[in-house]
């Protein structure tokens, strides 16, 4: 990798710790737990004395946001449960009254159900003497589910498969989600009532849709069993969507199922959702980097979306016109971008949505010196692989051919991203982060 772009990415990984915004909006003073809302520049306090404190942590970030909680309030908790990505390191070691439980993603496991009914367990007789503190990051819509009976687990595997590799957008993917769970789209919120509940959120969102975030547990949806059904039908999945999921939406369809619950609810006056870190708080502190050693920074967007492939065209031809200088950029520039592109799987190779991103765009920039490029997901895992990601300069594509020939052009329509990059070292691994902050993409112009 060039030895710039790697500083960038150390630093970009760093700068992704969940841990890093918690300390900078969160605090505790006397017995109030202060949040800052730097956007608004308000803060906002929440009485915690004489309150029954329950933790309830899951997300990608689920360990670190609990053990920065529980630093923070200490004895305060009486009680709670972090779901912990399968597979991934255990980070902290939590005291005895904080249940940890293990669930997959990006589809539900047996762990997930577990956790799903150990969470209404714990919130099932609460009173308005407990406050439940949720602390919610990307990846928990797979972590923690309990499908609407009759769907079973492996039904609602197959419907989380279907809908990824549909090509999708996330708030899409997510809007049926909430309408086959009975604890999304609000509904942990509404179980959880009349006890005041308070979530901690980490975005891996573009835009920071706090209702598509984990499926919004403790947020109003705006999404409905009529949206569900159209997207169903939008991807052409409604044939091969399993029967009782069709059945659970076109029930909700009828009215005979009850729609999530909305914003005017009476549960939400007691419900209180603070973004506590996202995508563009990560590409504001990389770009602020990357100016100090030497580059005119830009941050493009933080809700990057489209599919990989046509993306990555887009950002090559902005990256070739700003090396011509037939863009207001000035060299040596870096671009910085966040936010969650989509693949429609046609193929059956492996990669994720970054990696694909990178392959397209090293074919596009093929012996153009002085352009390059790295784009991870900042979990650490991109898409079914354990390569956070990959990068690539001018050369990458030309190694590729030289490897593969003409089969370069198939293995990428079969979405075979991995094998291409991973096989000639492109590949980024940097082990799951314990952070869920989207997809980072910086492209450095000399």
């Amino acid at each position: 990798m060039p030895e710039k772009l790697e500083t960038i990415l150390k630093e970009s990984v760093r700068l992704a710790d969940i841990q890093y915004y918690m300390k900078k909006r969160v605090r505790l003073e006397g017995e109030c737990l202060i949040i800052k809302n730097e956007k608004e520049n308000k803060e906002y306090k929440i009485t915690i004395k004489n309150k029954r404190v329950h933790l309830i942590s899951f997300g990608k970030a689920s360990q670190k946001m609990a053990e920065f909680a529980l630093n923070l309030l200490g004895s305060r908790i009486i009680d709670g449960i972090v779901v912990k990505l399968k597979f991934a390191e255990k980070i902290s070691e939590f005291p005895q009254n904080i249940k940890v439980i293990e669930a997959n993603h990006p589809v539900p496991d047996s762990g997930s159900i577990e956790a799903a009914k150990s969470i209404l367990n714990l919130i099932s007789n609460a009173s308005e003497d407990d406050l439940m503190l949720f602390l919610i990051s990307g990846g928990g819509s797979a972590m923690v589910e309990l499908p609407i009976d009759p769907i079973t687990l492996e039904d609602a595997e197959k419907a989380f498969s279907l809908l990824i590799r549909s090509g999708a957008t996330i708030h899409e993917i997510n809007a049926v989600r909430k309408h086959i769970s009975q604890i999304k789209g609000g509904k942990l919120a509404k179980k959880a009532y009349p006890a005041e509940v308070v979530s901690l959120i980490a975005s891996d969102v573009p835009g920071n849709y706090i209702d598509v975030i984990a499926s919004g547990p403790t947020a109003p949806d705006m999404s409905t069993y009529s949206d569900a059904y159209r997207i169903l039908e939008q991807y052409e999945i409604l044939d091969k969507i399993p029967k009782s999921v069709l059945e659970v939406i076109e029930k909700g369809l009828r009215g005979e199922i009850e729609e999530t619950p909305k914003p005017l609810d009476k549960v939400f006056e007691r419900a209180h959702n603070f973004l506590i870190a996202a995508p563009s708080d990560l590409a504001k502190e990389v770009s602020s980097y990357v100016s100090k050693i030497g580059y005119n920074s830009y941050v493009l967007t933080s809700i990057l979306q489209g599919e990989s492939g046509e993306v990555a065209k887009a950002l090559s031809s902005i990256a070739i016109d700003t090396k011509k200088g037939n863009t207001s950029f000035a060299l040596p520039t870096a671009l910085i971008l966040a936010g969650e592109t989509n693949v429609k799987v046609k193929g059956s190779g492996k990669g994720g949505r970054a990696m694909e991103l990178v392959a397209y765009f090293s074919r596009e920039i093929a012996g153009i010196d002085g352009i390059s490029i790295f784009a991870i997901d900042t979990d650490g895992m991109d898409g079914s692989t354990t390569s956070a990601g990959a990068f690539a300069d001018c050369n990458t594509w030309r190694k590729i051919f030289k490897k593969y020939g003409l089969k370069a052009f198939d293995e990428l329509r079969n979405n075979n991203s991995y094998e291409l990059l991973d096989s000639l070292g492109y590949t980024i691994y940097t082990g799951p982060t314990g952070s869920n902050l989207n997809n980072l993409i910086c492209i450095l112009i000399d």
